[in-house]
């Protein structure tokens, strides 16, 4: 069953869809959907369970691309260009493998079509045991997360979905619903093992990131022959 996706659009031109990743929402790609702007239709998208879209117990990474193709179908739109990064990218891939005749152009961020050792956990864990009830200010919010999240600007991205609902606060994602399926979005689904999307794809990277390794290269060429790898300095 699909889930309503929510956006925000920006431009006018061929239409591209951004896709965020874990713990995030379309929002995070506003300014570069500004640049694109000039030349596009950009659609940044909230993925089920994310921001302003709606809640589901399940999150495979088939029922998401079939969440993004519903509402391009909603939206009268074909050819479409995608963007995704981390889990968005993931989604992007399968979209892309599933249903090509939706996707025009496919660009994947920091991320490849294999299974990934489990790095949420802590994060997952931290943020259900922040006592939303109680908190009286995003301030005492950011206090509690310190205690096991040392870095400030992943506590700042991650509060980025603590959200007031009158005298209390609440979380906009649906955190149970992540952590019930984190194994699932580590992995690259099985469903789509012998599918090949032949259109042109740009896997971009970054240099100081190892989440595209030297070994993912066969994986990346035998589900996208048409690809292209640029890594990012800095």
């Amino acid at each position: 069953m699909t889930v309503k996706l929510q956006y925000q659009t920006y431009g006018h031109g061929e239409p591209v869809f951004i896709l965020h990743g874990l713990f995030g929402s379309g929002r995070n790609w506003s300014s570069i959907s500004r640049q694109l702007a000039n030349d596009y239709s950009v659609f940044t998208i909230d993925l089920r369970n994310h921001g302003a879209s709606g809640h589901a117990d399940s999150m495979r990474y088939t029922e998401m691309a079939k969440d993004i193709v519903e509402l391009a179908r909603q939206l009268g739109v074909k050819n479409v260009g995608l963007i995704g990064h981390s889990m968005g990218g993931k989604t992007a891939m399968v979209a892309s493998l599933l249903y090509p005749e939706f996707v025009n152009k496919l660009i994947v961020i920091d991320i490849a079509p294999v299974n990934y050792p489990s790095n949420h956990d802590e994060l997952i864990s931290a943020m259900l045991a922040l006592p939303v009830e109680q908190i009286e200010n995003r301030t005492q919010a950011d206090e509690y997360l310190a205690a096991n999240i040392q870095e400030p600007v992943l506590r700042q991205f991650l509060l980025q979905n603590l959200l007031k609902d009158g005298d209390r606060y609440k979380w906009r994602i649906n955190l149970d619903a992540i952590r019930n399926n984190h194994t699932l979005l580590r992995q690259f689904p099985d469903e789509v093992r012998t599918l090949t999307y032949e259109k042109l794809t740009l896997f971009l990277s970054g240099a100081l990131s190892d989440y595209i390794k030297p070994e993912h290269d066969e994986a990346i060429s035998t589900y996208f022959p048409q690809h292209e790898h640029v890594v990012v300095d800095n």
